[in-house]
Formats: C-alpha cells, structure tokens, sequence
C-alpha cells in the first residue's frame, strides 16, 4: 500500500518564476531495496513513486492536483542503519565508506534513537494557489489510510487560514529583497495578536510532523545553471551542499512563515487590483498583491519606502513586534473601598511572569532595561504605544493617561466588572497583557462549583464501583467556599462582583439556580464517580464543575492506584505458598489482589518467562490463607500446558486442592460435577472442553474464572471466546476475572475489546462504539489521541513488564536475534517460478470471493518450496540427495553441526508437520540420535514425556523438532540455548512465544534465535511486513494473515515474484 505525503518546498524554479515556495506532493510503497548512503549527492529515495505511478495513483482516487509539475527535492527523512548484505566469501566492508540505510517505510514504527538523513524524492510540486485548493479536496473523514498524518495536520492549517481571512485577520506588506537577485515583494501576511489565535499557534507547532518541513535547501556552484547541474563535478556539489544528517527544524516560527504562504496565495488568487486614481507607489504594490509573483517594480529607494509606510500600519493595527508589552493588573479594593486599582506594567512576551512596574520603565528612559534575561529597548515607548491600543478597546483607560508617565488608575465596580467580563480578553487581542485576582481569573475556577470530601466507608472490604462513598459537599466560586443561604444573601445583592471571605467573586445569572437544583437532589457519591471527577480536570456532577476533590487516606490510596500514579502494596508470599517470589512478583501479587478486592477484572501481561503462573498460585494461595477463598476457581487453558498447571501448582501451592475436567471419564452432568467439586479449589480445562461443555460448567457458582494464553478469546465472534466471556460474566456472586498473556493484541485493535469484555464490560462499551471510538480512528488513521485515551482507560488493568528490562529481572540473559539469509538451489528456484506463473493466471481469473483462499494457498505453497522441494512436492521420505536440493537445509545442518560439537541444546520450530517429519528423519540418519517432533497429533502423555527428557535427562536429545502451534505456548524448555525458526509465521507474536519457551526465567545461557530468510523470495518480502505490521501490540501494551489476501494483482505479484539475490 502506497501512502500520500505533503512536504512544504520553501522556494523552487519553474518556467515562470524563481523562488517561490510551493507544496510537494510524493508518495512511498512498500518494496525491496538495497540499503545507500549520500555521496556527492543525497541517495535516491528507494521507496518513492515515479511522477508518472504517482499521478495514476491520484487520478484514481479522483486527488490529482491542478497546475503540478514533476520535482525532485531533497528531504532530510527519518531513516535506519543496514549494513549492505555481503555474499558468502566477500571480505567486510570498511566502516569508512560512509553511512548506508533505509528510509523508515510507510507504517513503519520510528524507533527512539532514530537518524534524519537527506534523500533525494520524486514527487509534483503544486505552487501555493493551486496547493490551497487542493488541501480543502482532502477527504479527511471516512476510512483513507493511505493518507500520512502530516496531511491531516496541512487540513487544520489549510482551515485555519480560510478563518484569518474571513475574520479580516490580514494585511498587506512589503517585503524588501534580501539580496542580489532577489526582488522586493508584496505580500498578504496573517495577523496573529489575538488570544486565540496565538493559542491555535502554538497548538500546530507542537503538533508539527516533521515531514511536512523537512525539504533541505540544496544550491549549486555559484556560476552554474539548474540545468547543468547533471554535469557538476561531485566535489563541487559536495563543496556547496555538504552531505550529513540533519533533523527537520520545528516551532512557532516555521509555522507562522507556513501559514503566511497559504494566506498570501488564497489572497493573492482572489485579488483583482483596482489603480484608478492611486499614487503611483501604491499603483505598483497593488499590481504585485494581485499577480502571481508577488514582484514589485520599483527601484530600492521607493520600495523601502513604501515597506516603512507598510509597517508602520501594521503596528498600528496589530502592534509592534517587540520582546514585552503593557500590561494592566488589577487589584481588588480594601476593606470600606469601592474603587478597584488597575496598574499598569510591562510584560515580558515570550515569558508573561517577567513584569516590571510602569515607573520602572518611564525611569528607564532611552537606555533600555532587562526583564530576566530579556532586553528590552525603549520600554516607555512600548508601554505608552500599549496604552494606545488599549484605549481603543476599554474607553476608562483614557483617564489613566493624564499623567505623563501614568502608573496606575482607579475604577468603579461597573468599570471592573466589564474588565473581568468581557475587555480583558479584547485587551488580550490587541497585544496587551492583562491581570485578574486568582478569583476571577476566567475559566472553570471562576465558575460555581464543588468542593468535595470523600472517603471509602468504614464497613468496605470489597465492594463494586457503584458503592456509595462517605462523603461531604460545599459550593465553591473561585477558590472560596459558600453555603446556599450565603449565596441566596449574595445574590441579593445585585451586584456582578461580590465580596465573600475576603475574596471577590462573580455572581452568574444562573447560579443560585443551579445551586438550588443540586441542594434538593442531594446525590450520592460512587466510588465510579471519584475515580471520574479525578481523572480529568473540568468534569462535573449534575452539571457544576468540581473545583475539589479531598480523599481521605484509604480513598487516596485507590484513587492513586487506580490512576496508576502509585504501585499498589507489594504483597510478600503468603502463608503456604512453597517458593520464593521475585520483588517484581509481589508487586504483581499485591496488585492482583487490589483489582479482587474492588471485584475489577486484570489482565496480567507480563512478557512471557516472568512467570505468570507462579503469581497467579500465589493470588489463589492468598485467598485461601485469608479464608476468601469459599468456592472452586475454574481455570482455562490451552490442552498442552494443562499438565504443567497440574505440577506447578503441585510444587508451589501444594495445599490447592486441583481437579482436570478433562478427558472421557470427566462429569457429564451438573450434579455429579458438582458432587466431583467438594473440596476442590482449582479445575483445570481447555478452550476445547469450555466451548462443549459450556452449559455444563455455566451450572456450578465459580468464585472466579481464569484464562490463559488470553489471546485464544481474541476473536470477539469466536464460539470459544463468546463462552469465556459468559462465564465470567461480572455479577454473578462476585465472580472475578483474570486473564494472562503475554500478547494481549496480536492482530487488531478489536481483539482488545473481547479481551476487556471478559474482564471488565462497562469500560470499553459495547462493540459498536468500540468500532467507532477507538478502532477505526486507531487502525486506519493512526490516531494518537484515540491510542492514548484507549491506553488510559485500559491502563488500570493491565500490567505488563518485560523482561528485557533490567529494573525488572537482572540474572535473565540476554536475547541475540540473527537473521540467517540463504539462496535457494537450482531446483527450488524452478520450482518457485513455475508455481508462481501457474498460480497467478488463477487467481486473475478467480472470482473475487475465491480470490482471498488462492492467495493465501499460493503463499503457503511458496513458503514450502523455500524449505525444500520434498515438501512442495509431498514426498513421504527424504531422498539421497536431499541435502543438495535445499540451500536452507545445508545452512541449517552447517550451524547444527556447530550447536552440537559444543553440547548445546536447540529449539526448532517449524509450521508444516510434513516438513517437521521429514526432518526429523533426515536429522536422525544425519546425527544418529533422536531427535522428538512435537505436534498437534502428540497425545498429552507422550508430550509431557518428551519435555521432560529434553529438560531433565543430562543425555537426553540435543534438538528437539516442535510445531509452531502445537509447541510455541505454555512450555517450559529453558535446556535450549538456540531457537531456530525454519519457516516463517505471519504472525509476529507467535514466533515471539514460541522464542519464549527457551527465553524465559531459569535460562542460565544467553539465547541465540535464529530466523531463517530466504533471499529474493515471498519470505524477504514478508520478514519486512512482519516488522511493520507488529507496531500494533507494542503500541497498546503481532499480526494475522488475513491482510495479505486483500493485495491486489499489482502488490501480489511483486510480492511473489523471485528477484536475483
């Protein structure tokens, strides 16, 4: 999929001007490439569409813009190191030769040390009229994820200019020539001196993206002309553009010169000029604010006049552009005082807390002073050029300015009160700073509210969010509290402004009303409703704001828990449990028992190895050691860990009662499984048994169900999933939840949502609104806001570490990942072929309903033949060539030799049980030892069996062959320091599991995991997407294959097609 870009070029040439800036509009795909570096020149952008595929790609979704032309630009871009690929034999390269890599991909994630390095971009430049008009066609709305975010950004920019121009919030300059060869402009220039539109400034600088700014300037040798610039030598490019890393430029300033050019180029579109009885001057700048240059043809001496004339009526109307500004304070009146004191002062601009008092800058005179670190030249000036514009706006501001240096006035409560109300912000607009007293400072706080004292009641042990808290209430207006009868004696009053404890106040028409609506609902207060007025600042109860919320010491401790600003009480092992627990551990244990004990669902996530399943028996044993633990615990899990279950609960909880509904002599009935229950604390089952006998095990009263390897419930429409989730159904007498897995999202962000509807249903809402709210803003637009609200609303149940960090577990060793490139042999690469020119024909012709399968069929095929022809072609045995007919099998028996003349153990995983049985006897014949497989069709016993040598018998098999499915969950195999990934998975996340069998706590030696690559083939191409397409899980706390289906003819049979390696 190929993804739309929009990159500002600050000046460009064209048949018709010179130096104008306009708007490159480029596009990436996905595609194979060899890593470059910069030379004389930047590389070429190896992932960028031609101007003629871009084109085609815009008409086709109805986006091509008018008057383009083709461009090349150079953009300095985030990017990646990748060493060039050497070939068997070829010496290593020199590190001398200079920086080589990648472009970072379209959708591919931007890790936290990322370069920023120049390329060169094919794209079509639009000039800024004709930019205008494109940006407002953008279809924003709806599913387009082949837009960048970046064009999001340029739409709010786009909008924002058309509002400066219908405000009239513009005016014409002069722009004088910066230098020989550059002519003195006319120019359209935004006014930004009002509140919100500063606001708005600073809102889009913080949100740059850095590609809508990263064009590089790049100039040729003085005395050459652009089109020669083929034939310079390379020293003389490097000479003029030296060649480095360069991160894009950002804030205030870049946008404000962005928006500057949209404004101009609408303005200047639109601008008929009418000279009719003008000076000739203004004749000249009229005739250049209509063209499409901008160019004013005048000699230096009258266009430096007419700029001086210019700027003198934009500081008329908008101020001077300086480093501080007046600024009035106002002060409330003493005891027994009617009239309010508004001094005057001068404020520092880019830092409003730097003030000095108007006599400071009269005694200052011509000299100049500092405001901190700023210096400020003819402050009286500027504070009596603020006082100017201030009379404009708030007329009682002419008597403050008898005075030849005025420092301070007086006003009456009507003139006060209209400052509060409604001039402050005017004042604000035109450039002058204004201070209000704390109470009536605008917003939320100057609002009637409350302010609450909470506190979780005495009789709580474990109760539900909807439990009544023990609380207390006051009206509140900016910062002072009052009853209902002190606001009924102020409003009385009739006054806007009103004194109350020392503190003025602003009385609103509506207040008392409001006030006398909340005294006779007198509502309760939830426990719900604490953790919502405390999560985000503004939020109300019966519509008045919460000024205050003051929770006692045991509803501070959840609030903070729950907000996750303090860890909840590590719990250390409790009474009978037959181990130790890491540190990392008992703050798992303690936090598990924090959500039970507010009958709250949690996913406990942490990465596999970090031992899940001691938390869990440690969570039950504390339970049973506080005597909570009244009835059976029903516990799901995969058929191949139900074993391990079984012994670790044995060895660690040994006073856990456990039972198996498993197998054919389990209980068929719910009176003889109830009788099979007495005294049992834990059933184990699988996900197969839950989904047949659900009406079986929906009869007995569970005290909680638990779920393992979580993801099985990922899919929301699953019959497996589906039952889980009516089995753990909150309600039914205190039933608790909880999941583990170490990958809570694989594929999507929906199999978040039956995940939560498991655990906690109110918390995400229904499917419908998760769609709407969540997953496709997050999924198809990659909406930041979305992800964090999802990541906060959800963070409170999940905990997830990982055991890469140090902080977390310090004696698990470190994890090498190596790629391991092979070729594919004579007869592998005939193979390939035919299958893919056989394949493709089908497909084109299928109808679209079948088309989706033979896909997904022709990339299996191929992924069988890069393993070796013998399983392509569904031989039943290994022949006496079948070494030479697979590069992969040669690399793979090269490194095996190595693994075992050094004793080691190793882990190989394959997804084809064929494969794995030819294997196995190849490898036995090979080494003439055994070598056990692993797969769907090993009966419960002969796997137990099978683990146990590999991990208990010093000399038992060093290579130990296991299906991806069948063997990559719930396993513990830590004997094995190498893991080799034969084939690869779609799925990034289920070769992340099936690493973790050996990658887990207990591996004393560092792990070597190996993932074969076939180069030039389907697997090169999809190792690629498989990095791309796992940004999702890292995100929220892997991927399916469905995605590859849905490529059309054009990306399937690049993605098949076999390139030379």
């Amino acid at each position: 999929m190929s993804l739309l870009h929009a990159t500002w070029l600050p000046a460009i040439r064209t048949p018709s001007s010179s130096g104008r800036p306009a708007l490159l509009v480029w596009a990436d795909t996905w595609r194979v490439a060899e890593p470059a570096g910069p030379g004389a020149t930047p590389a070429i952008h190896p992932f960028s569409l031609s101007p003629d595929d871009l084109r085609a790609w815009l008409s086709e979704r109805d986006l091509l813009p008018d008057g383009i032309i083709d461009a090349t630009a150079c953009l300095t871009l985030p990017s990646r190191t990748v060493k060039p690929r050497r070939k068997r034999g070829e010496a290593a390269a020199s590190d001398d030769n200079g920086w080589t890599g990648l472009p970072l991909q379209a959708g591919e994630p931007i890790p936290k040390q990322t370069e920023w390095w120049p390329w060169q971009v094919q794209g079509l430049a639009i000039e800024p009229g004709a930019a205008t008009a494109w940006l407002a066609r953008l279809p924003l709305s709806g599913r387009h994820p082949d837009l960048a975010d970046e064009l999001r950004w340029w739409s709010h920019m786009q909008r924002w200019a058309l509002s400066l121009i219908a405000r009239g919030r513009w005016i014409p300059q002069v722009e004088l020539s910066r230098g020989e060869g550059y002519p003195h402009r006319a120019r359209w220039v935004p006014l930004l001196n009002r509140e919100d539109d500063r606001r708005r400034l600073e809102d889009l600088a913080a949100r740059l993206p850095l590609v809508a700014t990263c064009a590089l300037p790049w100039r040729e040798p003085t005395g050459r002309r652009s089109n020669r610039t083929t034939r310079l030598r390379p020293e003389a490019m490097r000479a003029a553009n030296p060649v480095a890393s360069c991160r894009p430029r950002s804030g205030r300033l870049r946008v404000a010169t962005l928006l500057e050019d949209l404004v101009d180029a609408q303005l200047r579109t639109g601008f008929t000029p009418d000279t009719e009885g003008l000076d000739p001057l203004l004749s000249a700048w009229q005739d250049a604010l209509g063209s499409d240059t901008g160019v004013i043809h005048l000699d230096d001496e009258e266009a430096e006049r007419l700029a001086t004339a210019s700027n003198h009526w934009r500081e008329g109307v908008a101020g001077n552009v300086a480093a501080a500004r007046a600024c009035l304070e106002l002060e409330t009146p003493e005891d027994g005082e009617d009239l309010w004191t508004l001094r005057f002062a001068l404020q520092a601009e880019a830092d409003p807390t730097l003030k000095l008092p108007a006599g400071v800058a009269w005694a200052a005179g011509p000299q100049g002073l500092q405001l901190g670190e700023i210096a400020v030249e003819h402050p009286g000036e500027l504070l009596l050029e603020g006082m100017g514009r201030a009379l404009t706006v708030f007329a009682p501001i002419e008597r403050g300015l008898d005075s030849a240096t005025p420092e301070a006035m007086q006003l009456t409560p009507a003139e006060a009160f209209v400052l509060v109300r409604t001039a402050a912000r005017q004042l604000r607009d035109v450039g002058v700073g204004v201070e209000l007293p704390p109470s009536l400072s605008g917003g939320l706080a100057s609002r009637l509210g409350l302010a609450i004292k909470a506190e979780l009641p005495e009789r709580s042990r474990g109760f539900t969010l909807g439990e009544t808290l023990d609380w207390q209430w006051e009206l509140m207006i900016g910062g002072v509290t009052l009853t209902l009868r002190e606001l009924e004696r102020l409003a009385g009053k009739r006054s806007p402004l009103v004194r109350h404890k020392g503190a003025w106040i602003e009385l609103r028409p509506n207040d008392l009303k409001n006030a006398e609506r909340f005294c006779a609902a007198n509502p309760e207060l939830s426990l719900d409703d604490a953790l919502r007025l405390t999560a985000t600042e503004g939020d109300t109860l019966m519509r008045l704001p919460v000024h205050r919320l003051e929770a006692g010491p045991r509803l501070q401790a959840v609030l903070e828990q729950y907000h996750q600003q303090k860890a909840p009480d590590p719990l250390p092992a409790p009474e009978g449990f037959c181990g130790q627990l890491r540190p990392y551990q008992e703050r798992g244990l303690g936090w598990l028992a924090f959500l039970h004990r507010f009958d709250q669902g949690a996913c406990l996530a942490d990465d596999m190895g970090l031992g899940k399943t001691i938390q869990l028996l440690a969570f039950l044993q504390h339970l049973k050691a506080e005597q909570e633990l009244k009835r059976p615990v029903l516990l799901v899990a995969p058929t191949s860990v139900l074993t391990n279950w079984k012994r670790e609960a044995a060895a660690f909880t040994p006073e856990l009662m456990v039972k198996e509904h498993y197998g054919p002599r389990r209980p068929s009935t719910p009176a003889a499984l109830k009788k099979s229950l007495k005294d049992i604390d834990m059933v184990l089952t699988s996900y197969g048994l839950l989904q047949r006998d659900s009406e079986l095990l929906e009869s007995i009263d569970w005290q909680g169900v638990v779920i393992d390897e979580a993801q099985a419930i990922k899919n929301p429409s699953a019959k497996q999933s589906m039952a889980a989730r009516d089995l753990g159904r909150p309600g039914r007498s205190s039933r608790f939840r909880i999941a583990l897995t170490g990958t809570p999202v694989e594929n999507r962000v929906s199999e978040l949502w039956a995940l939560m509807d498991f655990l906690n249903p109110r918390v995400l809402g229904e499917e419908d609104f998760f769609r709407q709210r969540y997953r496709m803003p997050i999924e198809r637009y990659g909406d930041m806001s979305s992800l964090r609200d999802l990541k906060s609303r959800v963070g409170p149940f999940i905990l997830r570490r990982l055991k890469t960090d140090k902080a977390i577990i310090s004696d698990l060793p470190e994890k090498v990942e190596l790629s391991e490139w092979v070729g594919l042999s004579k007869e592998q690469k005939s193979l390939y072929a035919k299958t893919v020119e056989d394949t493709l024909d089908a497909i084109a012709r299928a109808p679209r309903g079948q088309r989706h399968g033979q896909v997904l069929g022709l990339l299996t095929k191929l992924k069988q033949v890069c393993n070796h022809p013998a399983l392509a072609l569904k031989e039943k045995q290994p022949d006496d060539d079948f070494l030479k007919r697979s590069a992969k099998l040669q690399r793979l028996e090269e490194i095996l030799e190595e693994v075992i003349e050094a004793g080691d153990r190793a882990l190989l995983f394959t997804q084809f049980a064929e494969w794995g049985h030819l294997l196995q006897g190849y490898l036995q014949r090979r080494w003439r030892s055994d070598v056990p497989f692993l797969s769907g069709s090993t009966s419960k016993s002969e796997r137990q069996a099978m683990v146990d040598r590999f991990q208990e018998d010093p000399r038992g098999p060093q290579l130990f062959l296991l299906s991806l499915k069948a063997g990559g969950v719930g396993l513990n195999l830590t004997r094995a320091s190498h893991v080799f990934h034969i084939d690869r998975w779609w799925n990034p996340a289920v070769e992340n599991q099936a690493t973790d069998r050996a990658y887990r706590i207990g591996q004393t030696n560092r792990v070597m995991v190996h993932k074969f690559i076939t180069s030039g083939s389907v697997e090169e191409k999809i190792d690629r997407m498989i990095r791309e397409k796992s940004r999702l899980a890292e995100d929220i706390i892997g991927s399916g294959e469905d995605w590859l289906g849905g490529l059309d003819m054009g990306q399937l049979k690049e993605l098949v097609s076999l390139e030379d390696s």
